[in-house]
């Protein structure tokens, strides 16, 4: 009798066993509690991947290719053979890509070949007209090298290059640069430095003022005079002192919106670093990137996180550094 007792009794703890889940049945076993620590995470809410956000900026590079091609290397922006290898990045030229040096058609020609290249890999390279652009397209040319002429073919070719109506160069500068950009809401970068006054206008305005005025052969409009976002060193040279530095900029940010102005047009050239002031309010990335002004490598970078947060860095052949 008690031998088809203990038979129900096993055939019973069987039945509840084979009802038991899958995933729960061995969990007293490694490759039990493996499969269910699986099941367990797949069915988890999955936070989204959110590529983090990468935009670097250049300074003046006045005709040298050299220099220009190592700071590019060293922003991680180019490979060896000056391809774009910067993904989605962003890459922004503060201007003044002319002028002091002989490379003038080799550097034009590099970012023009970039900002394609950026474009099919989803990434975006940015220029802003820096006063020695503006110089040439109004055949202002003190500065211009005798190598500079003579890779043209002579002055006579290079007036027709820098031509905005005819020229290669002159339209390939007007249909890719403007006088000033504004990048992701966060910052504003322009060769110069942006007064209160011209923030007023607002960033579509002063652009389209310059554009009309470079296609009219204006080279004498208020845009293109001393206290304009091409000219003007009032903030980097803190005119008027600090206090009353910090507070136009913060006027300007305030206007536009954005957190910081990026400018170049000022070489730091005595030391080689970025200037940073107003709390990070405003920076000068003009370095003396060209030989002309002693070599001094450094780039800008910003990383934006998902959440929209900025961290700013300078980079420099020695490592990068928090601003």
């Amino acid at each position: 009798m008690l031998r088809p007792l203990a038979f129900l009794a096993l055939l019973v703890v069987l039945v509840i066993y084979l009802k038991q889940p899958s995933s729960t049945r061995h969990l007293d076993s490694p490759a039990g509690y493996e499969k269910s620590k699986a099941v367990y995470l797949k069915n988890q809410p999955q936070k989204a991947f959110v590529q983090t956000k990468r935009t670097v900026a250049v300074g003046d590079l006045h005709s040298d290719l050299p220099q220009t091609l190592a700071v590019l290397k060293l922003a991680k922006v180019i490979d060896d053979s000056g391809d774009w290898v910067g993904g989605t990045d962003t890459l922004v030229q503060t201007g003044d890509l002319v002028d002091r040096g002989p490379d003038t058609i080799a550097v034009y020609n590099l970012f023009d070949k970039l900002r394609k290249q950026a474009q099919e890999a989803g990434g975006k390279v940015v220029n802003v007209y820096g006063n020695h652009e503006v110089m040439n397209l109004g055949q202002d040319l003190r500065y211009v090298t005798e190598e500079d002429f003579a890779s043209f073919g002579g002055r006579v070719k290079r007036k027709e290059a820098w031509d905005v109506r005819t020229g290669w160069l002159g339209k390939m500068i007007y249909r890719n640069f403007n006088i000033t950009y504004i990048h992701h809401g966060h910052t504003v970068f322009s060769h110069g430095d942006m007064e209160p006054e011209w923030a007023r206008l607002g960033i579509d305005t002063l652009n389209r003022l310059a554009s009309e005025a470079i296609w009219n052969s204006n080279y004498r409009a208020s845009i293109f005079q001393s206290t304009g976002p091409i000219w003007s060193r009032s903030h980097a040279l803190e005119e008027g002192g600090e206090q009353e530095t910090c507070k136009r900029i913060e006027e300007v940010k305030k206007t536009l919106g954005v957190n910081r102005l990026i400018s170049g047009h000022t070489p730091q050239y005595e030391n080689g670093k970025i200037l940073s002031i107003c709390n990070g309010s405003y920076m000068v990335i003009d370095t003396g990137i060209s030989r002309y002004y002693g070599g001094h490598l450094a780039a800008l970078e910003i990383l934006e996180d998902g959440d929209g947060k900025e961290t700013v860095f300078a980079l420099y052949p020695g490592g990068k550094r928090q601003l």
